[in-house]
């Protein structure tokens, strides 16, 4: 289920998709949702869960990863400027066109995007 679930980013089991897990081993196994939680939770005593992290190329390693926030308002830039300081968020370049690509999520280190993690 790991697999499928996290085929997108294979670093990042948030809490919506570790509950969907739950939930599809409740559903396929026929058990209670504290039965699927504690089988869930087993499988992550070897395995932890990796909240969002994604591989950065420049890094050349796994790294946390902060969301981009493009198309800022005014009223807006101070507060998402002291956000961008503590590393919270990385200010995106302009605003996302249609049809375009743009990475929605940057690295935690070195500030890039990381389109693999995601894009608009």
């Amino acid at each position: 289920m790991h697999d499928h679930y996290l085929k997108a980013n294979p670093y990042d089991e948030g809490d919506p998709i570790y509950y969907r897990i739950n939930y599809r081993l409740t559903e396929s196994f026929s058990i209670s949702r504290d039965q699927a939680a504690n089988y869930h939770d087993r499988y992550h005593q070897d395995n932890p869960r990796r909240v969002s992290e994604g591989y950065c190329d420049f890094c050349n390693g796994i790294v946390g990863i902060i969301p981009i926030i493009y198309g800022i308002n005014e009223s807006e830039l101070a507060f998402m400027k002291k956000a961008q300081a503590e590393s919270r968020i990385i200010i995106g370049d302009g605003l996302v066109k249609p049809d375009s690509k743009m990475a929605m999520f940057g690295c935690k280190v070195c500030k890039t995007p990381l389109p693999k993690c995601g894009t608009c």
